[in-house]
């Protein structure tokens, strides 16, 4: 059975829309190729076969761009007619799902890792992947002991401490899941990872992060990917 993995493309990206003028975030240019093809590249790498984009807004266009397969991967897409959230829009694409265990990255941001799908599958614990950085104020923190369990989460606020913060990269178990309301708009952030305290533990991926939710940040993409080995 191949690994899936769900990429969460359905955001408005309201905060970049001086420069995307309403073009999907996922889609955007980055060194003359869009941004989810780096998604798609770093999943690909890691031996995920099966991808699917759970979409919302200007979905025709994902589709239209994307296509059904990159590389030795298939791509299949998960379409909501509603905002559901990051959380909802998991539990949708969670019906097309054959693994128990899948992984789920946000669409807008990058940070690389080299666990591929079989060492994972390993593992068998569900994971949320981190990075370091100098300055948490605008993504909040994840606080964890010294065996990688997560003790909380913080929410973002205006001191600019270092520390880790959530690189929107998770591996999860259906069952953490199965058990939410389907069409119910739904918090991954707020909902879903407070209550999976207690099981969860981090992956720190120290390669570099970048995210696109800005127009500040996504003028960093470029040389972000060109200084990537």
């Amino acid at each position: 059975m191949p690994s899936t993995a769900l990429i969460l493309c359905g955001g408005l990206g309201t905060r970049l829309n001086s420069v995307s003028n309403g073009y999907p975030k996922c889609l955007m240019n980055v060194n003359g190729r869009p941004f989810l093809s780096y998604l798609l590249e770093l999943l690909n790498s890691n031996n995920f076969q099966d991808i699917v984009l759970c979409t919302g807004y200007n979905h025709d266009q994902v589709q239209n761009k994307i296509g059904f397969e990159y590389k030795d991967c298939s791509i299949r897409y998960s379409r909501e007619t509603s905002p559901l959230g990051t959380g909802g829009a998991i539990v949708q694409a969670s019906q097309k799902l054959e693994s128990e265990w899948f992984m789920v990255m946000n669409g807008d941001s990058y940070c690389s890792f080299d666990l591929n799908a079989q060492s994972l599958l390993n593992i068998q614990k569900s994971l949320i992947f981190v990075h370091k950085v100098n300055d948490v104020s605008r993504f909040g923190t994840v606080k964890f002991d010294k065996q990688n369990n997560v003790l909380s989460f913080q929410e973002k606020n205006a001191k600019s401490n270092p520390g880790y913060i959530n690189a929107g990269i998770y591996w999860l178990h259906r069952s953490s899941i199965d058990s939410l309301s389907k069409n119910t708009f739904i918090s991954m952030e707020k909902e879903v990872l407070p209550s999976l305290l207690g099981k969860l533990q981090v992956v720190q991926c120290d390669k570099g992060f970048i995210d696109i939710g800005t127009p500040i940040s996504y003028a960093r993409a470029d040389n972000f990917f060109n200084a990537q080995p």
